[in-house]
């Protein structure tokens, strides 16, 4: 069976489709590429939180491209999710339980791991007022205190915005489009590639907001507004996917036309800018990110069928590994700078140590039910008392 075509088990039954093994693994590979994706800012050229002496052009590249369908993936398959959720529970079952899982790790985070990881890599520098200097750090105007966790920040928004937009409109809970769809089915691949025109046009728009300033400091740094604008039509977009089945089917079998309609599309945005007109970049941006999504999924709901071991331990770790990824490529860094080899071996050391680092702070975390909640806003099972 080719990677094209429809899997031989039925895996959209109505008992399938409330487990979606396929997207929970994607979900976990976008959040893992945020290892190589951070690891490149320390040797791209311009300053970072740490940096390599020697740096490399090649990693501008490597960050702009994992960059642009990381994110827009991750949010289509958030959005794919609550849409799945809310079909199953009702708002007032469905809102704590998120809130339960995003706001401690976000916190977490923000106060306590984002301030130690600046000021121990004050300590490990050797600073002469690391203090001060760490206070300085912290009060910035021009920076986002949540760092690498502006995610979590935009996730809430949309999480509740979903939540608020279904309690007004309770129809919305259960509204699907359901039967064959063929017309969408037929014309899956120029349907797709219009959305992905769609949501590039949306991505042009947020970052006009942001090129006039009609976004000013505060909601940039501090409410990341660009962020979210970015990427609310990704998560729609997912939303919708998931109340379509037809579409849904389709988009979860793996096109050649799409694959390398994206393959080609980012490359050109990614190393021949000059190519395209700067007002349309996003756009293509746009249909290079929905194509290697949708081949992404593909490829991985055609191996996919079920509950797997190796992708239920990688999506148990993933957040965990995505919370502590980033203070530990800040605090390597120092340290693999003075090892001696080129600078591309010390990109793929930097990468393991933040990976086998973060999965093994993980490995601890899951021992303590009260860190397992801080840090991964996983809440413990009662057991039924017998």
């Amino acid at each position: 069976m080719n990677p094209g075509e429809p899997a031989a088990s039925s895996f959209r039954t109505p008992q399938e489709r409330a487990r979606r093994h396929d997207l929970d693994a994607l979900r976990a590979v976008f959040l893992l590429f945020g290892i190589p994706y951070h690891a490149s800012l320390t040797v791209r050229p311009g300053p970072w939180i740490a940096n390599f002496h020697d740096r490399s052009r090649d990693f501008i590249q490597l960050a702009d491209y994992l960059h642009l369908f990381r994110m827009p993936g991750f949010y289509m398959i958030a959005g794919y999710f609550a849409a799945m959720l809310l079909h199953r529970r009702p708002v007032a079952s469905y809102l704590p339980s998120r809130l339960h899982r995003l706001v401690p790790p976000f916190l977490a985070g923000t106060f306590l791991l984002v301030p130690a990881m600046h000021f121990l890599l004050l300590l490990e520098t050797g600073h002469p007022d690391p203090l001060a200097r760490w206070w300085e750090i912290m009060t910035m105007t021009e920076r986002n205190p949540f760092e690498h966790l502006w995610f979590v920040q935009v996730l809430l928004y949309y999480t509740a915005g979903l939540a608020a937009l279904v309690w007004l409109l309770p129809p919305l809970a259960h509204a699907e489009l359901k039967g064959e769809q063929r017309m969408l089915v037929r014309w899956f691949v120029p349907v797709t590639l219009a959305i992905g025109l769609v949501l590039g046009m949306c991505g042009l728009g947020s970052l006009q907001l942001e090129r006039y300033r009609y976004l000013n400091n505060f909601a940039v740094n501090f409410l990341s507004a660009r962020y979210a604008l970015d990427y609310l039509p990704w998560f729609l977009f997912g939303a919708v996917l998931q109340r379509i089945p037809a579409l849904d089917r389709r988009f979860a079998r793996f096109s050649w036309i799409l694959f390398l309609t994206g393959l080609a599309a980012s490359i050109v945005v990614v190393f021949y800018p000059r190519l395209v007109p700067f007002l349309w970049r996003p756009v293509l941006t746009g249909v290079a990110a929905i194509s290697l999504t949708q081949a992404a999924l593909g490829a991985l709901a055609h191996f996919i069928h079920g509950e797997r071991r190796w992708v239920k331990a990688l999506v148990s770790a993933s957040f965990v590994i995505y919370l502590f990824h980033e203070p530990l490529i800040v605090l390597f860094t120092p340290w693999l700078d003075l090892l001696p080899i080129p600078v591309w071996p010390k990109f793929i050391l930097l990468c393991l140590a933040a990976f086998f680092g973060s999965y093994g702070i993980w490995k601890l975390i899951r021992l303590s039910p009260a860190l397992r909640y801080l840090f991964n806003g996983e809440r413990v099972k009662k057991r039924p008392q017998s």
